[in-house]
């Protein structure tokens, strides 16, 4: 494919809005890339502008603009527009003590909070982890030093400027804490958030990864998708729960020795009558990486417990989204899930150009749309099944596939 030969050679790939022919930067092409060089991407679209950002090495960007298919490199190159640098961050070294320097800001995830859920607390959060370079007698650098942290945007907008909503000191992140107030100092990455939206167990969640057996082999060693309610948006309430551990072989694939089975990069998902789906990512990313589905019941009306294993029900059909085989893209997964002026569902997601039966060695961010397949209701999917990329396919359209995005809600008739 002569588009995808383009992304490897560094030529950018647009993504369009609806009815556009020529957006602002004067590219004409309708593609599902938004941006190249960007893993696990967090996309915004508020009040008719697009935010995107991604995980980072030392620097967290964000990136702004009106036009989806201008949040490109070229525009907006990375090193500009920082929102978060670990250099000035004091928390740092009171993570990880006097000296600890970054390699790794992982995973940015940006949510609203209202004064209904947290009062006197509302506004926009990003959620982060952070990792200490530690390098090991091999000079590989490990990942054993791993926290979770959040910022809050002092502006009221997207794009912040962050701060600790602690201290409101710029650029300080705030450590999540447990329910004492002590920082959670155990390995955790991802934090996410879960909203459950009535019923006895009505709140908001933090959710994250935790690994179990590091060093313990194949099928010792695993992650697992944690979930705790939150007392504010830096602090937990009670003991954590878990959601899920690898329990499907799609799910296995890329564990070794040395490497876990994967579940990760958990993510709520909404219906339109009250239902809670969480969209994961199973298998390792360097391998047959994916995303499965689960559901939370509902019994008698009201939702199960959330912090119970058994509350949530897997989908026996995952994965729900997968580029196995796919003529252009591999690794395909950390789904970020919004919605158009429209109402309209879309999912932005990263995976690795496959060219010439190559796999780059950069993820870039893809956005296609998905929707709730109430049709497909069975026992371990009651309240439908995630249907995510073009046409529902269960994997990525071709990358020159055309995406309609809206930006102004429609006028009432």
């Amino acid at each position: 494919m002569k588009l995808n030969r383009t992304i490897c050679c560094g030529v950018l790939a647009l993504a369009l809005l609806a009815g556009a022919s020529q957006t602002a930067c004067g590219i004409n092409l309708n593609g599902t890339l938004v941006r190249t060089s960007a893993a696990d991407p967090c996309l915004i679209f508020d009040n008719g502008t697009f935010y995107l950002t991604m995980t980072g090495s030392t620097k967290i960007a964000m990136i702004v603009d009106k036009d989806l298919g201008c949040l490109t490199t070229s525009v907006h190159p990375t090193t500009e527009n920082i929102i978060y640098d670990s250099k000035y961050d004091p928390s740092v070294e009171e993570l990880f003590g006097e000296g600890a320097v970054l390699n790794g800001t992982w995973s940015p995830e940006i949510h609203y909070f209202s004064e209904e859920e947290f009062p006197g607390n509302s506004g926009w959060y990003m959620y982060l982890s952070l990792r200490q370079k530690v390098v090991l007698e091999n000079g590989k650098v490990s990942s054993k030093n791993i926290r979770m942290v959040v910022m809050k945007s002092s502006s009221g907008k997207v794009d912040g400027p962050y701060v600790s909503p602690v201290t409101s000191t710029p650029n300080q992140t705030q450590a999540i804490l447990e329910p004492d107030g002590e920082p959670l100092r155990r390995w955790a990455v991802g934090p996410s958030v879960l909203r459950v939206p009535s019923g006895q167990y009505k709140g908001t969640y933090l959710m994250w990864i935790e690994e179990v057996g590091r060093g313990e082999g194949l099928g010792k060693f695993y992650q697992t998708i944690m979930i705790s309610k939150f007392s504010a948006p830096w602090q937990l309430e009670g003991e954590p729960g878990l959601i899920t551990m690898p329990t499907q072989e799609w799910e296995f694939h890329g564990s070794s020795q040395t490497h876990p089975r994967v579940v990760e990069g958990a993510t709520g998902v909404y219906g339109d009558n009250g239902e809670v789906f969480l969209a994961y990512c199973g298998s390792g990313y360097w391998s047959d990486y994916g995303l499965g589905q689960l559901t939370l019941k509902r019994e008698n009306g009201d939702y199960a417990n959330p912090l119970e294993t058994k509350s949530w029900i897997k989908y026996a059909g995952n994965p729900v989204f997968s580029s196995v085989g796919h003529p252009e893209l591999r690794g395909a997964g950390h789904g970020f899930f919004l919605k158009d002026a429209a109402g309209n569902r879309f999912v932005c997601y990263h995976a690795y150009p496959f060219v010439d039966g190559k796999k780059a060695k950069g993820r870039n961010a893809y956005i296609e749309p998905y929707y709730i397949d109430k049709g497909a209701a069975c026992p371990t999917a009651p309240e439908g099944v995630l249907r995510i990329g073009i046409a529902g396919a269960g994997q990525p359209g071709l990358v020159d596939s055309r995406v309609k995005f809206v930006t102004k809600a429609p006028k009432k008739k």
